[in-house]
């Protein structure tokens, strides 16, 4: 027998309109004019999903969603509220009732068969006791808290978003907002990186992204975040990465906690390791930063976010220069806007990194950002060992070398660092594992 689908709306055209197009999918349809005719024709007909207009008389789509909640026949069968556009608090709010969706007027009949399609899908298997680790992470308390969470960013007011069940936000940043989220085939957890609509409106942004992006979902290294896929929905720029389970290396900066030697010489290594990786693919990295390190639950550091890759030889962007990096981390080469990076710029970065988190300070510390980045043009770093006495010698002419203000005197490639740093002596007592 084909699935029920109860539509409810006070305009006869939509009515129409919505009842033909899920008829033509094969769904059995009935209609209510109102709320309360939805509650009656509930009762009776027991659909297996709602479709309400939030704006009806006698009785609206917010207040008829939560009388449905209250009966234990319609408490878990799924609801999408209609919305126009722009009326992003009655979404929310209607969220909040207990909708499971939300379609914005006018939408196409595509979205709505795919969100139908989902979420009856979605019910069927619910209905089924799927075992736990099939539904691991997805309980009514963790949903709860995601949804707060929408409405704290303002950026996703539902907890579905093209077709992946959102969890909760991992972190946000200027560009995007990562959260975490279940792939709707295989129900793994993967990281949802959702592009900022301001960001994209940007001058050239959304071509600098689908440009690395394009390249990122090619590179496969233990010590890079892999990319599986980029997308848009609904007009929303999204990319879908690994999720590293673990800590960013800003966290360090941020508690404002040295980091110990022997993590930071394992970390440099495996950044190392991922840089070798790119300098044979002839790419670049541009934004090397303690944001962008990922710390797995093994211990292994891992480079992510190539919103700024580039070929070694596509000049087309350097122009920018500084613009595109991170001033407290950026190479003076890069921040000059040379024409001729190489990866020894990403090694200043990756030095630059670690001279921060193992003093606790920036090579070139202050809030001016633009004093910032003439510091790096125009001064010669402090040595590490006078902010840092803790650390071994050899290994601070290690990181000395790394953020040499010119190129020339830097370790002569990525090869180059592995080979110093897997050289380094062992360190004394506790620090050696």
């Amino acid at each position: 027998m084909p699935d029920r689908i109860l539509v409810a709306d006070d305009s006869r055209e939509l009515r129409t309109v919505l009842s033909a197009q899920l008829r033509k999918l094969g769904f059995e349809v009935q209609i209510a004019v109102d709320g309360i005719d939805a509650l009656d024709k509930a009762r009776s007909f027991k659909p297996h999903l709602v479709i309400m207009d939030i704006q009806m008389p006698k009785m609206d789509g917010l207040a008829a969603t939560k009388k449905m909640r209250e009966s234990p026949d319609m408490a878990h069968t799924p609801i999408i509220l209609l919305s126009l556009l722009g009326e992003e608090q009655d979404v929310v709010e209607g969220i909040e009732a207990g909708a499971d969706e939300y379609l914005v007027k006018p939408f196409r009949q595509g979205e709505l068969a795919a969100k139908v399609r989902i979420l009856l899908r979605r019910s069927s298997l619910s209905s089924r006791k799927l075992d736990e680790t099939t539904v691991a992470g997805l309980e009514a308390q963790e949903e709860t808290d995601a949804l707060r969470r929408f409405k704290e960013t303002g950026q996703i007011v539902s907890k579905d978003f093209a077709g992946f069940t959102i969890i909760d936000k991992l972190g946000q940043g200027g560009t995007a907002t990562v959260y975490r989220a279940m792939e709707p085939v295989n129900l793994k957890p993967v990281a949802l990186k959702i592009i900022s609509p301001f960001a994209a409106m940007k001058d050239g942004f959304l071509k600098r992204l689908a440009r690395s992006n394009e390249i990122s979902v090619k590179l496969v290294h233990p010590h890079i975040v892999r990319t599986f896929t980029m997308g848009e929905y609904q007009g929303v720029h999204f990319m879908v990465q690994e999720l590293v389970e673990g800590h960013v290396l800003d966290h360090f900066v941020h508690m404002e906690i040295k980091l110990p030697e022997a993590k930071a010489r394992r970390y440099l290594l495996h950044v190392a390791e991922a840089l070798h990786y790119l300098e044979e693919k002839g790419l670049l990295h541009r934004d090397i930063k303690p944001g962008n390190i990922y710390v797995s639950q093994s211990d292994a550091a891992k480079l992510g976010d190539f919103g700024l890759t580039r070929l070694q030889d596509d000049t087309g962007q350097t122009a920018e220069g500084y613009l595109l990096g991170t001033p407290h981390y950026i190479s003076p080469e890069q921040a000059n806007g040379d024409k001729n990076l190489d990866i020894r710029s990403d090694m200043y970065s990756a030095g630059a990194t670690i001279f921060h988190l193992l003093s606790g300070s920036p090579v070139f510390p202050g809030d001016n950002l633009q004093q910032v980045v003439l510091a790096h043009l125009t001064k010669d770093p402090p040595p590490l060992a006078t902010l840092a006495p803790e650390v071994s010698p050899e290994f601070c002419a290690v990181v000395d070398s790394l953020v040499q203000r010119e190129r020339d005197r830097r370790q002569k490639g990525a090869a180059a660092l592995i080979d110093a740093i897997n050289h380094l002596p062992p360190l004394p007592g506790p620090q050696a594992g």
